[in-house]
């Protein structure tokens, strides 16, 4: 078994979107982990070649190289020790939703930063997942993978796909459903693919948007200068 180091923390709430969440009243916490296979192990199962070379894994204090050691070491601990893992991310959710109110603000949860895994899957005590464990508090991510829509997921837990530059076909049959689907822009638009673009950039809180729109998301770092078509 490859040896990793149990983390004192698995959340963080350094991030600027989940910063900017504070304006409307949300203290948001989010999980950081390695994306794509940096770990060995694949964890956005969905990725694609576009969204790899645009990746905001390197964003900010994600271009630190004991940032990047701590975010493959996270990914061990869950590969290696799945339920330690999920029952720290337990009482850590526990612990800052109180810190949270009683600094006056609601709390919220991303799980997904830098991955795409179906937490709904993992069962963690009483056969319950980690949002059917905390159902007052609202769980958001976004997600390439499509088939975690056909699942019928926990009411406190947001989805919002996300187009890339080989997901086509997923996207056209989504906008025949109310999914939300976040788009990469180098410029916003008002509309796209028929649909209404709300600025996602404004903060990181999908759970309040409008149903049946587009996520409009300015491209940033690396993807700025993608020609795969990821970015639109």
């Amino acid at each position: 078994m490859q040896k990793y180091k149990k983390q004192k923390k698995l959340l963080s709430f350094n991030n600027y979107k989940i910063l900017k969440s504070k304006e409307v009243g949300y203290l948001g916490a989010i999980l950081h982990l390695a994306p794509f296979n940096l770990s060995g192990i694949n964890i956005c199962p969905q990725d694609s070649k576009g969204c790899i070379a645009g990746c905001l894994n390197t964003a900010g204090r994600g271009q630190m190289n004991s940032v990047q050691k701590s975010r493959i070491n996270r990914t061990n601990y869950f590969r290696y020790d799945r339920q330690k893992f999920l029952e720290q991310l337990d009482a850590e959710i526990t612990k800052y939703k109180k810190y949270a109110h009683n600094k006056g603000y609601k709390f919220c949860v991303r799980l997904n930063g830098t991955s795409d895994l179906s937490f709904e899957k993992f069962k963690i005590k009483d056969n319950k997942n980690i949002m059917e464990l905390h159902p007052e508090i609202p769980f958001y991510d976004y997600t390439k993978n499509y088939l975690r829509f056909k699942n019928k997921l926990p009411k406190n837990y947001y989805l919002t796909f996300s187009k890339s530059e080989s997901n086509n076909h997923i996207v056209n049959d989504l906008l025949k459903t109310k999914t939300n689907i976040a788009v990469v822009f180098k410029k916003l638009p008002k509309k796209y693919m028929g649909r209404k673009v709300i600025d996602g950039d404004i903060n990181d809180l999908r759970f309040l948007d409008k149903q049946n729109s587009i996520v409009g998301l300015l491209a940033k770092g690396k993807a700025k200068k993608d020609i795969s078509g990821f970015v639109v």
